[in-house]
């Protein structure tokens, strides 16, 4: 039987992003995660074609995890599609405060990559569910991003402390704007549903 593999990808990857959480992705680098293994650097050259398609890895990481909070979101909430995609990003910035800081405000460069790996399933949504043209969902996501770009930063540098319930508060008080700049949703406007939330919302959007 041939010998069981030390050394794994998941092992390897899991090892950089322990780095990457503590301090940065500058400092991934295949001597640091051979050393954090124990071993040399020859495996990490076995599954990653360079160091650079690891650190391609460790985003693709951390956008599913980002996926996985939104689908955990929508699965447990009878919210609007777009609203939980908010939640999902402000609850990143709580529960991933250092990465979300170096992704989005030390390296925005690494959190537009991010963003845009995600954008055609947000279009999708704005577009498709609720409605809206592609330009208005473009400036709409223009919108959402700048608002919760600045809550989020509040979040992970620890300036202020935010609960659920506030972060929900923040939700409201964006889709308001939303509707207020853009317009309501189309295809939402006209159903019973739709027209009950946005008017209870809107009373107590701005208290």
């Amino acid at each position: 039987m041939p010998a069981t593999k030390k050394i794994t990808k998941e092992m390897i990857s899991k090892a950089a992003m322990d780095i990457f959480r503590s301090h940065g992705l500058q400092a991934v680098t295949s001597r640091r995660v051979a050393q954090k293994l124990g071993c040399s650097t020859q495996p990490l050259y076995i599954e990653y074609k360079s160091m650079d398609d690891l650190k391609s890895e460790l985003i693709r990481i951390i956008v599913k995890r980002q996926d996985e909070m939104y689908d955990g979101l929508i699965s447990q909430s009878t919210d609007f599609l777009y609203r939980s995609y908010g939640m999902a990003f402000l609850r990143f910035a709580q529960t991933e405060p250092f990465l979300f800081r170096h992704i989005y405000i030390l390296d925005g460069s690494l959190g537009k990559h991010i963003d845009e790996m995600r954008l055609p399933k947000m279009f999708e949504i704005l577009e498709n569910e609720y409605g809206y043209s592609r330009s208005q969902a473009e400036a709409i996501h223009e919108t959402a991003s700048t608002y919760l770009m600045g809550v989020s930063a509040f979040i992970s540098s620890g300036y202020r402390q935010i609960t659920e319930e506030q972060m929900n508060s923040s939700l409201t008080k964006l889709f308001v704007m939303i509707c207020s700049l853009h317009g309501l949703p189309p295809k939402l406007m006209n159903t019973e549903q739709f027209k009950t939330y946005y008017e209870e919302i809107k009373k107590k959007a701005f208290l």
